[in-house]
């Protein structure tokens, strides 16, 4: 069967003044129908710039300089051949891609033996097929010139200047379809069986229709993807009027105009497209889609811009799902939701789904394939399973081996850094940083290799048959054993920090009668001596604002912090100056904590400056403090932009540790970094740690990173502390729901673990500025305590609070519903027969029958909605279903392993 996409000897380069940055170098890669294939690798190895390149997106000053994209569709290929007189191609395409694959061989200075017969073998093809411009020939005196020792390069370059003269057009047929032309048949009137396009050689106007329409693509930020001046609705509806619903129109001034400007009377079948954006909301899981159609993103919390994106890139029903880190900014429950939800589509939709990413656990539970991807090259290749238990290239191994897992006390990251793409070393790209490097490595071409069973295609491109992974590691620093943690260091006690809304100027002033914004709500922690306690939670659970707190760099509203046995909060602005210098804090993006304008080494001496250190040798000192974190003293003058995220992160480490403190807050440190960058910073902390006894803070929502540094770990939900655990406790046993629901959404870097129980919540953090009562989480719990008379199962009756939120938030419309249940029908999905009265309403809230008590009391709110008695409808909820969970706030209590959860109270 054909490929769905096909990507032949691609190479993308970007001019520059230093030369061409090869981005992307001769790459081959395959997307089957229906298959998930993942591509990984580190920063700056091409991924983001293959998946632009599939799409014809690469902007100026990068260009698509060689090789071929194919997508197989024949319903695109008929309408294309309709479109464009010299759209096709009378050559198979097959034949076309072995010929330019020889071709860019043969330029790279390939000389192989076998060439010419490969050449005189495609003459041979050529017999059968029509061949107007004479490509025999050509094919014939390449193989003589190569037989009489003629330079392969000009050969190459000869072939490839023949192959664009016969190959005019960019849409392939079958044989059948060939045949029938060569026949006398137009193309345009020929059935198509099998058609391909060739997205390099096609104009933009066809491209166009095969972008979005036969191939949608997620972007990294969603912030920086959606335009924040147009409603999230139409930013949908602009995908389908293009591509679905007859709204293509040509690229003018006028077009643009009348684009911008009003439609009068509305445009042209919007209420089917606006129908269609509904399916498409609700489909990614977007609550009363209708109602936030005229929604901004502003108005969407990350996960749901995230959705929106999915929603877009979806809406054209594509063949092809190109997801670009789509889970890289995102929590551990919110990655889960998207990831099921990918999942979900890819089964409804029957598409392929190119995921590119550098999480390994993301592609051991998502993909199919996996291809790993290094300085532009692909370098190793084949099913999920044999390359997570079967690495045949030193990179994958590698890269595989610096993942935290429980195991290891120590982490193994990869030396050095990705190589310069202008001037790349010959041989493999990867040997200067590779441990089994060999002198045959570091020159010539070096071939693909096949691994594995027979039967499975699995393919390194390495000189070696295997390597000794047992020797990996051994010349690393063993993991030392840790000093003794020893008494508390800092201690907070009902440590609250309130922000007050402001509407203006008198507000600032006198006071603004908004409620304040709960980020931090009254917590209590120990953090001891040499410990690290990690700080986990969703983002917007007020873990940073908690760490800036502690440090009084932006003072708590209420409560106590103590350091060393003196209240901070007591000090004058003078001695808190003072004390700063036990006190520190890595940044979480190290690009935006970071002067531009300062170099590292000024950046690392001016709290040596600040504070009236080391005068007289502050430069030695900066060396010394380089020396530490692994910075090379040449690294001294540079300044952010030409450092990787890596050492940018050194640098902001170096530079808490000049004054020497003692107490480090570290916020999500390693969150924006590659695993192997990720793993030098988490061995530099530990090293640090041990060598200078410092306690930290680490504040993450990477829990695999969190369970190897921490000793201890506090679990954080909207401005509460809600459990607190040694690690190894908390993992093996966590006890409140939140923690439980954390822990099952890492991903696991193993394709065969079983994820069936994963627990996915639903639903966004709620405002910190009206928190539910009671227990905060009891929105979204999945263990909510059901009344002790009321015979309902949990399911059930975590719908019914999830009803409740809706109907005592007033967000309940049922135009609305009925609306959106009648679009759901049409759509044909499968609804949930209640019967009896209010069916809409019960298919719209209930995925499964209500029975006997808890059905009547649902029916007879819905009665009291239907006539505007909302605070009857709330009050009868309330009376049959109100739980333990919303009326009392549980207490985190003082055992060794506290969780502030009524299952649990104490």
């Amino acid at each position: 069967m054909t490929d769905l996409l096909s990507l032949s000897a691609l190479r993308t380069q970007f001019r520059t003044e230093r030369g061409a940055v090869k981005a992307v170098d001769g790459i081959d890669l395959s997307i089957e129908h229906g298959e998930t294939v993942g591509l990984v690798g580190e920063s700056g190895s091409g991924k983001s710039v293959t998946a632009l390149s599939a799409m014809d997106l690469v902007d100026d000053p990068g260009d698509v300089v060689g090789g071929r994209i194919t997508l197989a569709d024949p319903a695109l290929a008929t309408a294309l051949l309709d479109e464009f007189d010299d759209a096709y191609v009378p050559y198979p395409s097959g034949l076309i891609d072995a010929i330019a694959a020889v071709s860019s061989g043969l330029r790279a200075g390939r000389r192989v033996p076998d060439t010419p017969a490969e050449l005189r073998g495609m003459v041979d093809d050529l017999a059968a097929e029509a061949d107007p411009e004479d490509l025999a020939s050509d094919l014939r005196a390449a193989a003589d010139r190569l037989e009489a020792d003629a330079d392969p390069k000009t050969v190459g370059d000869d072939l490839e200047a023949a192959l664009a003269d016969a190959v005019d057009g960019f849409v392939f047929l079958d044989a059948d379809a060939r045949e029938r032309i060569r026949a006398g048949a137009a193309p345009s009137d020929v059935d198509v069986d099998e058609g391909i396009i060739d997205v390099t050689a096609a104009p933009e106007a066809a491209v166009r229709r095969v972008r979005g329409g036969e191939m949608g693509m997620i972007f990294q930020d969603p912030m920086t993807s959606l335009n924040p001046a147009v409603t999230v609705g139409e930013q949908i509806a602009e995908s389908l009027r293009l591509h679905r619903y007859g709204g293509q129109k040509h690229d003018s001034w006028f077009n643009g105009v009348r684009e911008i400007l009003p439609k009068v009377g509305g445009r042209d079948g919007d209420e089917e497209v606006m129908d269609e954006v509904v399916r498409m909301l609700q489909a990614v899981g977007i609550p009363e889609a209708k109602q936030r159609l005229d929604d901004y993103p502003h108005e969407f919390s990350g996960g749901m811009r995230q959705r929106v994106l999915v929603a877009i890139a979806l809406a054209c029903r594509p063949n092809l799902l190109i997801a670009d880190e789509p889970t890289t900014a995102l929590d551990v429950t919110i990655q889960a939701q998207i990831l099921d939800l990918i999942d979900d589509l890819q089964e409804e939709f029957g598409m392929s789904v190119l995921m590119i990413t550098h999480d390994l656990g993301v592609v051991a539970e998502t993909c199919d394939r996996v291809a790993v991807m290094y300085a532009g090259e692909i370098v190793e290749e084949g099913p999920v399973e044999e390359i997570f238990s079967n690495p045949s290239h030193p990179y994958t191994y590698t890269l595989l081996e610096s993942i935290p897992t429980e195991k290891k006390e120590r982490l193994t990251p990869i030396e050095g850094n990705v190589p310069d793409l202008i001037d790349m070393p010959d041989g493999c790209h990867f040997a200067p940083r590779c441990p089994w490097a060999e002198p045959q490595c570091r020159e010539g071409e070096i071939p693909f290799l096949q691994h594995g069973p027979d039967d499975v295609d699995h393919r390194s491109k390495c000189v070696h048959d295997e390597f000794d992974k047992d020797m990996y590691g051994t010349d690393a620093p063993a993991a030392g054993a840790r000093s003794a943690i020893g008494d508390p260091l800092v201690e907070v006690r009902e440590m609250r920090k309130y922000y007050q809304q402001e509407a203006g100027a008198l507000d600032r002033v006198f006071g603004g009668g908004d409620p304040s914004v709960r980020a931090v709500d009254g917590i209590d922690l120990d953090v001891h001596e040499r410990e690290t306690l990690g700080l986990v939670g969703e983002s917007g659970c007020g873990k940073s604002t908690a760490g800036r707190a502690i440090l009084h760099l932006d003072p708590p509203t209420d409560g106590k912090v103590v350091f060393a046995g003196e209240d901070l909060g007591s000090l004058s602005k003078s001695d808190l100056r003072k004390r700063r210098k036990d006190m520190q804090m890595v940044f979480q993006d190290p690009m935006s904590s970071l002067d531009p304008r300062m170099t590292a080494g000024q950046t690392i001496m001016e709290p040596l400056k600040i504070h009236d250190l080391a005068e007289g040798r502050r430069r030695e000192r900066v060396f010394e403090l380089m020396d530490a974190v692994g910075l090379e003293r040449g690294q001294f003058g540079r300044y952010p932009h030409e450092l990787s995220g890596g050492q940018r992160q050194r640098v902001g480490i170096a530079r808490a540790l000049a004054v020497d403190p003692d107490f480090i807050v570290a916020d999500e440190p390693v969150s924006a970094l590659d695993v192997s960058v990720q793993a030098q910073i988490i061995n530099l902390l530990e090293d640090l740690q041990e060598e200078f006894g410092l306690t930290f803070l680490f504040i993450a929502h990477d829990l695999s990173v969190v369970r190897h540094i921490s000793d201890r770990v506090a679990v954080m939900y909207l401005g509460e502390i809600v459990e607190v655990a040694e690690t190894g406790e908390l993992f093996e046993t966590p006890k409140h729901p939140y923690t439980r629901a954390l822990l099952s959404a890492i991903p696991e870097p193993d394709p065969l673990a079983n994820t069936d129980d994963r627990t996915i919540l639903k639903g966004d953090v709620p405002s910190p500025i009206n928190p539910p009562s009671g227990c905060r989480f009891r929105t979204r719990c999945p263990s909510i305590i059901p009344p002790d008379n009321l015979d309902i199962d949990q399911e059930r009756y975590r719908e019914v609070m999830f009803y409740r939120q809706r109907l005592e938030a007033r967000d309940v419309d049922l135009d609305a519903i009925e609306s959106e249940v009648r679009i759901e029908d049409e759509s044909a999905r499968t609804a949930v027969a209640d019967g009896g009265e209010h069916p809409t309403l019960f298919e719209y809230f209930f995925d499964g029958p209500l029975s006997g008590e808890a059905r009547a009391v649902v029916a007879e709110s819905f009665e009291h909605i239907k006539h505007d008695r909302w605070a009857e409808a709330e009050a009868t909820l309330r009376e049959t279903f109100e739980s333990v969970c919303e009326r009392d706030n549980p207490e985190l209590g003082e055992s060794g392993h506290p969780a502030a959860c009524h299952l649990y109270d104490e």
